[in-house]
């Protein structure tokens, strides 16, 4: 029997909403700055929103239905990891010198660490063994996508862009935690939940403000541009 009940259900609802809309931002951002590797930004959206999505059907359909579908409860960090992976990537294609091959890159860390799980399953006997593998893959590539925006709002000296970014890389330290506790009480999902939504509102309005603060950069560089041009 989980101890979560409607209410919890629907709570769940808004960061996964809001993610959405962070991550929304996300690809206007990209799309702005020319990003190489905006399909692999696209789809790396496209999974994380599907994990969110995933994870708070489950809970509707146990609470309203008594419907318990396992894959669907397990299918969160299955498409958290390669999701944030994907837009670590793209990010990095878009701050840095592009990737050679970044498809490949992709591919293999998730083939290592889906061999790492299976290992731990099958021959190790772990129950929910592949669990802590997908965890810190998802953690990890969070963590790179948080570091390269932050990293983009300290050259732009954004300091209120950086304080949510910091605010959100912070709680997304305590959440791993969080996550590995079985059996949880009910006021633990709602603490989880209540720190996921603060830690996603601070990411969607960090990259609203970061896309925001990278646009007006752009149009000043352009009329320098044409300002030098005008004076010759």
């Amino acid at each position: 029997m989980y101890d979560f009940s409607l209410a919890l259900a629907l709570y769940n609802l808004l960061p996964v909403l809001v993610t959405g809309l962070g991550l929304w931002w996300l690809l206007g951002y990209l799309r702005d700055r020319a990003a190489p590797a905006q399909a692999m930004a696209r789809l790396g959206a496209l999974l994380v929103f599907a994990a969110g999505v995933a994870k708070a059907s489950w809970k509707l359909l146990v609470v309203a239905l008594g419907v318990d579908l396992d894959w669907l409860a397990n299918a969160l960090f299955p498409l958290l990891g390669p999701g944030f992976t994907l837009l670590a990537v793209a990010l990095w294609s878009s701050a840095r010198a592009p990737l050679r091959r970044p498809w490949r890159l992709v591919l293999g860390t998730v083939a290592v660490i889906t061999g790492i799980a299976l290992v731990r399953v099958e021959l190790l006997g772990i129950e929910r063994g592949w669990l802590l593998p997908l965890l810190l893959l998802a953690v990890s590539a969070k963590l790179g996508v948080s570091a390269l925006l932050l990293n983009a709002a300290l050259r732009l000296r954004r300091w209120g862009v950086v304080v949510l970014f910091t605010l959100e890389l912070m709680v997304m330290l305590a959440l791993p935690s969080l996550a590995m506790t079985d059996p949880k009480p009910a006021s633990l999902h709602w603490t989880e939940q209540s720190l996921t939504l603060f830690g996603m509102a601070c990411f969607a309005l960090g990259v609203r403000g970061l896309w925001r603060a990278t646009w007006r950069a752009t149009i000043r560089a352009r009329q320098d541009r044409l300002r030098q041009r005008a004076r010759h």
